[in-house]
C-alpha cells in the first residue's frame, strides 16, 4: 500500500469550543473550517498549523445520540486524547485488501468514504489508529458537503510561535521490528537513529513518510524501569507524543507562562557550534496529547545528519 500524504492529526475533546480556543490561543493555530454533523455523531474543526505545508490539526467532539466519539470518551474515562492520523492513499480498495491480507480488519466510515485501522503489527495489539481515504473527496471527520462551515481567527495574544508539525512518536517494544513493518507495509524509510546505548532508558529512530513533511518516530525502552515500559503497559503501542518546532525559544516559554502552562524535562545543548533546546507540555494542559517543543539555532543540529543510517 502507498500513503502519499498525511492530511491531519485528530484529537477527541468533550468540549469542542474550549479545545479550539486553546489551540487558537497558546498554539497559534487558525481555524479554517468547522462543522456539526449529528447524523454522523460528530462536531469538529480543522485548524491550520503554521508552516505545516498541507497538514492540519483537527478536533472532533460527540454530537447527537449514539455517537461513537461519546463511546470512545467513555471508554477512556472521559479523558480527551489523540484519536487518529488521517492520510490519503491512491487506491482505497487496494489498501483494504493489503490490510486484510496481513490480518488487519479495517472498519468502514459512513458511506464507505474512508476506512479506519491500526497499521501496527496486529499480534502486538492496537497501535496508532489511521483513517485512510482515497482520491476524489476530502471528508474524513464528518465534514461532508452538507455540514455547516465557519472559519475563525487565531488568538490575539502571544503564542508558542510554532513553525512546523515535525513528527508523531509511537512507543513500541522493538524499534527495528516496527520500522521493518512500516517499510514493508507502506514504504516508510528510516532516516535517523540513536545508538543503542546513547540514552539510559530508551532508543529511538525516525522514519520518513514518502510524500509527507511529517515524520514518524519510534521509541523503545532500554534498561530497568523505563518510562516507555510503563507507557506500553498502560496504553499499548500507541502514539506517545506529537512534536512541534518553534521559531523563538524565549517567546515560546513566555507564551507558556502567559497561559499558565508549565513545561517539564527541559534539555539543551550545542552541536557543531549551534544551540538547540526541547521540552514537553503535559496532556492535561493541551487537551489530552503529550506535546514536545524544540528549537534549533541551525537546521539539522537537533536531529543530527550524522545519525542517518547508511543505505
Amino acid at each position: 500500500m502507498q500513503i502519499y500524504r498525511i492530511d491531519h492529526v485528530a484529537q477527541v475533546a468533550p468540549d469542542l469550543d474550549a479545545q479550539v480556543g486553546r489551540l487558537e490561543g497558546l498554539f497559534g493555530f487558525r481555524r479554517v473550517r468547522s462543522w456539526s454533523n449529528p447524523g454522523e455523531g460528530v462536531r469538529g474543526a480543522r485548524l491550520e498549523i503554521p508552516g505545516s505545508r498541507g497538514q492540519a490539526w483537527e478536533v472532533v467532539a460527540p454530537a447527537g445520540d449514539g455517537s461513537a466519539l461519546r463511546t470512545w470518551l467513555d471508554e477512556h474515562g472521559g479523558r480527551p486524547g489523540l484519536h487518529h492520523v488521517g492520510a490519503e492513499v491512491p487506491d482505497l480498495e487496494a489498501v483494504r485488501a493489503e490490510l486484510e491480507g496481513r490480518g488487519i480488519k479495517p472498519s468502514d466510515g459512513p458511506g464507505g468514504r474512508w476506512i479506519e485501522a491500526s497499521l501496527s503489527p496486529p499480534e502486538h495489539g492496537p497501535g496508532v489508529l489511521f483513517r485512510l481515504r482515497g482520491p476524489g473527496g476530502l471528508d474524513m471527520c464528518g465534514d461532508s458537503a452538507d455540514a455547516s462551515t465557519e472559519a475563525g481567527e487565531p488568538g490575539a495574544g502571544p503564542s508558542l510561535g510554532i513553525v512546523a508539525l515535525d513528527h508523531v512518536c509511537q512507543a513500541f517494544h522493538d524499534r527495528d521490528e516496527l520500522a521493518r513493518w512500516y517499510h514493508d507495509l507502506a514504504g516508510f524509510v528510516q532516516v535517523w537513529r540513536t545508538p543503542e546505548d546513547e540514552h539510559p532508558d530508551m532508543a529511538d529512530l525516525v522514519l520518513n513518510i514518502p510524500g509527507s513533511a511529517i515524520c514518524w518516530e519510534v521509541i523503545t525502552s532500554r534498561g530497568e524501569d523505563s518510562f516507555i515500559d510503563k507507557f506500553l503497559e498502560r496504553s499499548g503501542p500507541a502514539a506517545h507524543h506529537v512534536t512541534f518546532e518553534v521559531a523563538d525559544w524565549d517567546a515560546a516559554m513566555a507564551a507558556c507562562e502567559r497561559y499558565d502552562t508549565p513545561t517539564f524535562d527541559d534539555e539543551e545543548g550545542v552541536t557543531d557550534g549551534a544551540a538547540w533546546k526541547h521540552t514537553f507540555i503535559h496532556p492535561k494542559h493541551t487537551g489530552g496529547v503529550l506535546v514536545q517543543l524544540f528549537w534549533e539555532e541551525r537546521p539539522g543540529v537537533w536531529v543530527r545528519s550524522d545519525k542517518i543510517p547508511p543505505s
